[in-house]
């Protein structure tokens, strides 16, 4: 779907003023589409979800306080560099996302920095060993492997993005954007870049507080002079990755049906710092 065909969605379900409004915050998505596959049949370096990483020959399977982390996904940059229409992520390289093993995480502390990890690897594939699995890595933390199709579509802020937050929709306008995002992102919804697709809530202003060391497991840090002076600092974050409960494909289910999401500043994503990215982890 190009952008006028979603302009065209918009009229036709009675949101042309909504369309006004959210036009200007639209974000390139790639998207992606699972295929369960064996190890064996996908190559050392290619993308995947879940399996085992291909990491540098000397580089051990990431660890936090001494636990093997679970291996969320590995994205060659050069297998959807033609997707970036905004050119956003460097063109070459691998993408390593992990997460805390315990998927006790969900990244509302500042001290969940370290539960989960990005890492992004730049030099040659042959340089690349697929690693075991750890033998102190659960079974229920270890996902089975798909290999990657990529698609590139427009994506609009979710109807409870930060970025929304302060246009007043009526009742009406409300359920048409909710129902149209719906039918918009029906079933598994994986991306690289692009619009979460929230199930709790805005994600952007909550990564800008808790990295700047205000802890939002409550309604405290919302209510502080300091955090509140920070919220126009959110559209400074943006989606790397966002990862659904693909339990068909993967054995992935992140607490009840939720999602993991991977954001990441603007200057961070300019200056390949990957690894500041701040994991959220949202439910049902």
């Amino acid at each position: 779907m190009n952008k006028e065909q979603l302009k065209q969605l918009f009229e036709e379900n009675h949101l042309s003023r909504i369309w006004e409004i959210a036009a200007p915050k639209i974000k390139n998505g790639i998207h992606i589409t699972l295929n369960k596959k064996a190890e064996t049949q996908i190559h050392l370096g290619q993308s995947k979800i879940g399996g085992l990483p291909d990491l540098p020959e000397n580089m051990s399977w990431f660890a936090n306080d001494g636990a093997p982390m679970s291996f969320i996904a590995q994205i060659n940059l050069e297998e959807l560099h033609h997707l970036d229409l905004e050119a956003k992520l460097p063109a070459t390289g691998i993408l390593y996302f992990f997460y805390d093993s315990s998927q006790e995480t969900w990244g509302y502390d500042p001290e969940d920095k370290d539960k989960s990890k990005v890492y992004y690897y730049k030099g040659p594939l042959s340089a690349l060993v697929r690693k075991e699995k750890p033998e102190q890595l659960e079974d229920w933390a270890f996902f089975e492997p798909a290999s990657l199709t990529y698609s590139a579509a427009p994506d609009v802020p979710d109807y409870q993005s930060s970025l929304m937050e302060e246009v007043n929709l009526s009742d009406e306008e409300y359920d048409s954007y909710y129902n149209l995002n719906e039918d918009l992102n029906e079933g598994n919804v994986n991306k690289v870049l692009g619009h979460s697709n929230n199930i709790q809530g805005g994600m952007e202003y909550e990564c800008e507080l808790v990295s700047n060391g205000f802890y939002c497991g409550d309604a405290t840090a919302y209510e502080d002079p300091k955090a509140q002076s920070l919220k126009d600092n959110s559209g400074n974050w943006n989606l790397l990755l966002q990862i659904d409960s693909n339990e068909d494909e993967c054995g992935m289910m992140w607490g009840d049906s939720g999602r993991l999401y991977f954001w990441i500043k603007e200057a961070d994503l300019k200056e390949e710092k990957f690894e500041n990215s701040w994991l959220i982890l949202q439910c049902c």
